[in-house]
């Protein structure tokens, strides 16, 4: 089973770990900014805000903590919007262990 860090939970994060989490094979740890998101993606297996309808898997499991996500990831899949992204790999940083495989999955390109 591996362990992946989805980066984002917009419509795009959100349907990745959907996909990644389906077949219950891998454990899933999505990154969320928005408090209320993480709260309707673990309580009602829903992103309300940006991918209604679309139910969540039992095996993702949401967060605002990067420690929480990243912390014994295999696999870390970046999805935030690419204006964030030098930010957010910062903050990110501490947490980031040698071994780590990075996907990006980031829409755009930063200014």
């Amino acid at each position: 089973m591996s362990e992946i860090a989805v980066v984002g939970a917009g419509a795009w994060g959100t349907a990745l770990a959907i996909v990644l989490g389906r077949k219950g094979t891998h454990r899933i740890r999505l990154w969320v900014y928005e408090p209320e998101v993480c709260e309707s993606i673990n309580k009602r297996r829903v992103n309300e805000a940006f991918l209604s309808g679309q139910e969540v898997p039992r095996s993702v499991r949401a967060t605002s903590s990067y420690a929480e996500a990243l912390g014994g990831a295999d696999i870390v899949v970046s999805v935030m919007p690419s204006h964030h992204c030098r930010r957010m790999f910062k903050a990110m940083l501490p947490n980031v262990q040698p071994g780590m495989l990075f996907v990006s999955a980031t829409i755009g390109i930063e200014n």
